[in-house]
């Protein structure tokens, strides 16, 4: 049974999206889901605070991509580690017939609304894990060695995403998590 889940919203820089993802984050994380979500502060999983790591390692993470440059995407797997699920914001934006607004330090009505459906999406797959008793997150090791200025060896889609519902993808190799019919 899943205690815990782990939330990485892309840290974007000069996007909107990224700060849509944050505050996406904290919501799930103070309001939907409180005390059971943790927020990955990627500035400490870098410098191998153990508390960083071992959130990564030992619970299922939803990371929240803000565009292709897919940054959540990378970090992991450069790091040696698979996400339990991707929320894609632009697919989001889309199905629920946001524009993305301009501004990124305060966000407009519209970055609100887009951060509001971005929380309700993550919570909604949080939730999935967290009430599962089926689900089984497979504990995961952190390459210690990762170079993240090599980019350039990352394959596009390096972990074979299969979209389970606009804007939510699972790993191919991660186990699903919504019960059947949901």
């Amino acid at each position: 049974m899943v205690e815990r889940v782990c939330i990485y919203p892309c840290g974007g820089i000069k996007r909107v999206e990224s700060s849509v993802a944050r505050i996406a984050a904290y919501i799930v994380n103070e309001d939907f889901l409180p005390k059971k979500t943790l927020i990955l502060c990627v500035p400490a999983f870098l410098r191998g605070v153990e508390e960083d790591l071992v959130m990564v390692e030992d619970y299922p993470s939803v990371i929240i991509d803000c565009s292709d440059d897919n940054c959540a995407t990378n970090l992991f797997y450069m790091a040696g580690l698979k996400p339990a699920a991707r929320i894609f914001i632009p697919e989001i934006a889309e199905a629920n017939s946001i524009k993305m607004s301009a501004q990124r330090r305060e966000l407009d009505d519209q970055g609100s609304e887009l951060a509001s459906a971005v929380a309700r999406e993550t919570a909604r797959v949080a939730s999935a894990m967290l009430e599962n008793p089926n689900y089984e997150f497979p504990k995961q090791n952190i390459k210690t060695n990762t170079c993240l200025a090599n980019a350039s060896i990352i394959p596009e889609n390096p972990f074979q995403y299969k979209k389970i519902a606009p804007g939510i993808y699972i790993p191919a190799e991660m186990p699903e998590f919504f019960p059947e019919g949901a």
